[in-house]
Order: structure tokens, then C-alpha cells, then sequence
């Protein structure tokens, strides 16, 4: 992602979560670490259902288990952290549909980045 974007990205999403008024608990995973950890697990999910389930000696249900856990371990929170924070931020709508906006432009940048063709 172009900082520029990133940048844009990220204080529209602080000023949105500031004006609802709902700062999430300090045992939530805040509201920038589980945008970047759904962006990988959206990212893992794609990588498995394209890649992984083309290999019939693999399980697809195992495989993307083993990808959530490097995810979890990689940001330093459990599965069950993550569930608690899921299930928090599915509970404030206002907080859970900006960030799953912002997830979603996010998504559509990287597949756009990585489909792009070259110009010639």
C-alpha cells in the first residue's frame, strides 16, 4: 500500500472510532492490530481456498487452521483473545462496519495491486 493511502486509511478510521465514542476495553485487540490481523486472515483464506485446495493431500479445513495460528502467533494473541475481540466488535456495529469497510478497501487495493498488468 503507498504510505499516502495508508496514512489517509488509518486517520480516517482513528477519527470514526473517536467520534462514536466506543473505545473498545484494553483486553479488546484495538481496533488497528485486528484490522491487520483480519487482513491476514482474509489474505490466508484466499491463499488456501486457491492454492492450498488444488492440493488434494491436503486438508483445506487443517490448513487454514495452521494459517490462523501463524497469524495469532505472529500479532502475539491467542484464538481466544481474537474470538473475544471478534465477538466485541460484532456486538458495536458502528465500530465493527468501519473497520470491515476499511478491511475491504484494503483487500480490493492488494488484489488490484497483485492483478495488475504490466503497462507496456
Amino acid at each position: 500500500m503507498r504510505a499516502g493511502g495508508y496514512i489517509m486509511l488509518m486517520t480516517g478510521w482513528v477519527l470514526a472510532i473517536a467520534c462514536s465514542g466506543n473505545k473498545p476495553p484494553s483486553k479488546i485487540i484495538q481496533p488497528h492490530e485486528m484490522g491487520n490481523i483480519l487482513f491476514e486472515i482474509s489474505m490466508a483464506e484466499e491463499f488456501v481456498s486457491v492454492y492450498v485446495a488444488k492440493d488434494s493431500s491436503k486438508n483445506k479445513d487443517v490448513e487454514l487452521q495452521k494459517e490462523y495460528q501463524k497469524i495469532f502467533l505472529l500479532h502475539g494473541v491467542t484464538e481466544a483473545k481474537f474470538e473475544k475481540s471478534y465477538s466485541y466488535y460484532r456486538s458495536h456495529i458502528n465500530v465493527f462496519k468501519v473497520m470491515m469497510d476499511s478491511l475491504n478497501a484494503r483487500v480490493q487495493r492488494a488484489r488490484n495491486d497483485l492483478y495488475r498488468m504490466p503497462d507496456y
